[in-house]
């Protein structure tokens, strides 16, 4: 479910970039999106379209109504001989490109583990970060390591002096102890008209915090909630080969 949720994302925030930074290549993914449909149709279901469309042509051109019959049925041997691999294929190759760009996390999604960042990044927030190109300057916001804190960091950039990075938090009075390289940035936040781009409503099953546990005659509610979901991400990638392989077979048997 959680790679599920994170390919929507993915998708989403795809769609809304292009149409910030460039509409014609936006154009061109959408055309292309109708026409791998187009083939699926075609190619998969068994559809009518094509042949009727070179039964109306060759109907106009051709008055032999032998010769009309003779190539039809040549038409439609050929057309059962098609390999029919490109509608399996391309969503295949498409789905392991974006789940190769999860994995290696050039685009992913970090949780807000603290208040530091407030009002701009709420705690249990996640914010859509990249490491595709990473080219820190004052103001952004990125996120790091650091030997004095446990988990990953989330601050913005306060000053770039001779290479070395001061950061700071929204909420904090001053400047962090700490500075920072370049190469020591594990991604910077993906914005969106000035703003990062964040989903909430999820982080907290991701991020388990007692004090918001409830607890019911069952148990824990929300350290079970968190567990499952915990297990499910370690399960990742078995899932998500397993998916693929059902794909696979429900592809090759849907042509028999």
């Amino acid at each position: 479910m959680v790679f599920i949720e994170k390919l929507v994302g993915i998708l989403s925030f795809t769609l809304l970039y292009l149409w910030h930074i460039n509409r014609v290549t936006l154009i061109l993914f959408l055309i292309t999106l109708i026409l791998l449909i187009f083939l699926y149709y075609v190619c998969v279901r068994n559809s009518s379209l094509v042949p009727n469309l070179i039964n109306h042509l060759l109907k106009g051109s051709s008055h032999n109504r032998k010769k009309h019959a003779m190539e039809k049925m040549q038409h439609y041997h050929e057309l059962s001989r098609t390999p029919r691999i490109a509608p399996v294929l391309i969503p295949l190759a498409v789905t392991i490109f974006v789940a190769y760009i999860i994995l290696n996390k050039y685009i992913f999604l970090a949780i807000v583990t603290s208040g530091s960042m407030a009002p701009t990044l709420e705690v249990t927030d996640m914010v859509f970060m990249q490491s595709l190109q990473i080219d820190p300057e004052e103001g952004e916001i990125i996120m790091f390591d650091v030997k004095e804190v446990n988990m990953p960091v989330i601050h913005r950039i306060q000053s770039i002096i001779d290479g070395r990075i001061k950061t700071k938090g929204d909420a904090a009075q001053f400047t962090d102890d700490w500075t920072l390289k370049e190469k020591e940035i594990k991604g910077e936040a993906v914005m969106f008209k000035g703003k990062p781009i964040i989903v909430k409503g999820i982080g907290e099953y991701l991020l388990f915090n007692p004090e918001k546990t409830k607890i019911t005659r069952y148990g824990s509610e929300m350290y079970k909630m968190s567990q499952i979901v915990q297990g499910v991400k370690r399960l990742g990638l078995t899932i998500f080969i397993i998916c693929i392989l059902l794909y696979v077979l429900s592809a090759t048997s849907s042509k028999r």
